[in-house]
Parts: structure tokens; sequence; C-alpha cells
């Protein structure tokens, strides 16, 4: 198993050198292809909020401000990845399609990026967020719900500050369920390369051993051992625990299922999927 494809969101903002450097360091070792993809708005999103009394002056110095404002975000999202590529020694290509091997290509598209960004993932072997608590970033945090959601493929979120080191502990949050076995088994191209591999139960009552042994089982399958720890989550809620227990655990990373469902575009994530979105200062790999 490995990754062939990774999709990188990007802002056009600095945050995008962070979740450029992962992306890279990522498809090195795995060969693997980067896209970058900037989401240009459509500025006339915007005009149900202006209320009423704007003036079509107005509104129309609105929509070029707009319209100048992401064309320069796209610009500076192409120019952050041809930087990234140039320094790994690779071309950014004009498609994905162009390149095998260790490469890199930039998409622009239009839309809503909580929309585009789930389409391009579905056929994407791994998404790669940057993950910020600046609330300036609310839209942000919903590409990525949506994404985890509705695009089928895994996702890698990398809090600010953050590094992604492939060869760094693994932990993994595990109950058992079928999105926390769809987590492991979309990470075990990570988890191959990993220096150790930690499981993490957090349970109030007995831990489950038979689940145990089928985890254990599956990952000695790929060669893989791991040691395992069941944690009592006391007054704290399960996310907490869990976070907690993978940083002093000294974990690099943490795989844990993704949690919710979608209705009719209203997403409703479960609490320990929305803590861990909140809260995480470590990489998280999830999948639904």
């Amino acid at each position: 198993m490995s990754y062939r494809k990774l999709l990188v969101p990007l802002s056009g903002a600095g945050r995008d050198d962070q979740v450029l450097t992962a992306a890279f360091d990522i498809a090195k070792p795995f060969g693997a292809h980067v896209m970058g993809v900037y989401v240009r708005p459509d500025p006339s999103e915007v005009l149900p909020y202006l209320g009423e009394g704007i003036s079509a002056g107005v509104i129309q110095e609105i929509m070029e401000a707009a319209r100048s404002s992401a064309s320069k975000a796209g610009a500076a999202a192409r120019s952050a990845l041809d930087h990234h590529a140039k320094a790994q020694g690779v071309p950014t290509l004009e498609n994905a399609s162009g390149g095998t091997g260790f490469s890199a290509s930039f998409c622009l598209r239009d839309g809503p990026a909580d929309v585009v960004i789930p389409e391009e993932a579905r056929l994407s072997d791994l998404v790669i967020f940057g993950l910020s608590r600046d609330a300036k970033y609310a839209g942000h945090r919903e590409t990525i719900e949506s994404t985890l959601l509705n695009g089928r493929s895994p996702i890698l979120l990398v809090p600010d500050q953050a590094k992604v080191a492939i060869s760094a502990k693994v932990a993994i949050g595990w109950d058992g369920g079928a999105t926390a076995a769809r987590a492991v088994a979309a990470a075990i191209p990570m988890l191959k390369r990993a220096s150790s591999i930690e499981i993490l139960n957090i349970s109030p009552g007995t831990t489950e051993t038979m689940e145990m042994d089928r985890l254990r089982d599956y990952l000695r399958l790929y060669g893989l051992s791991a040691t395992e720890h069941g944690i009592k989550p006391g007054g704290q809620s399960t996310g907490a625990v869990l976070l907690d227990a993978a940083v002093r655990a000294g974990a690099g990373m943490l795989v844990i299922g993704g949690y919710g469902h979608s209705r009719l575009r209203e997403l409703v994530l479960g609490g320990v999927t929305r803590h861990v979105l909140a809260e995480s200062t470590i990489p998280i790999f999830m999948a639904h």
C-alpha cells in the first residue's frame, strides 16, 4: 500500500507554507504527486449579506475588490506551490496526469470550497489541511468537515506550528467501531513507516479484548506490532483524554475515526471529532 496522489487545499496565505511542507515531506518517500488546489470564491455569494439600500456602484466596487483579492490569493497559492516544488527538485506540472512518481501540479477551481474540495478528494489518496484556531478561518473549518464527511478519502490535519514526521510514533484512538477501523486501514502506509505504534482505548468500562485482538491481528498482517493502553476518561471528555494520552505518549500523529453524519448539507459531528478539530496540537489522521 502507498499513496499516489496528495490533495492540498491552499488559501494563498502564509499558512500554506506549513501544509505544503508537510505534503512534500510525505510525498517524497512515497513517490507521490502533490496537487495544490485553490478554490476561487464567487463574489456574488456575499450579496445576500450586504443588506438593503446598497447602491449598484458600491456593490460593483465590492465585487471587483473581491475578484481582485481572490486573484491575488490564487497567484500566491501557485507561487507557494512552485517554491516548494522547486526546493524539492520537481517541476510544477499543468495537471496531475502529466506526472508519475514524486511530482506536483496546481489546480484553480471556482465554486464553494466545501463542495469543490470534497469533489477533488474523491480521487485523491489523502487530503492535507492546515488546521488553525483563528476564528477568521471558520469557513475553512466547514470545508474540512465537509471533506471528512463527503470526500470519501482520509484527511490529515496539521495544526499551527505542528510538524509531520512520518517516522515518528503514531497513536491510534481505538473503540472497535467502523470509522476507527476505516481510519486504521487508510493509515496503513503511514503506520508502516512509524517508529512505533501505540493503541489508545478510552473507555469507562473494561477494555474489549476481542476488539483489541482483531486490531492487533490486522496490523500483524502488515508486519506491524503495537503496544496498547486502556484509559479511563474520568471526568474529562473522551476527546480531551485521547489528545492528552497521545501527547503524553510522545506520538507525532494520532489516527482516529471521524464521527458524524450529513443531512441536507447540515454537518453534525460527534464530540470527539469537534474537540480534536478545536484543540489538537499534533497532526491528526482521520477517516469517516
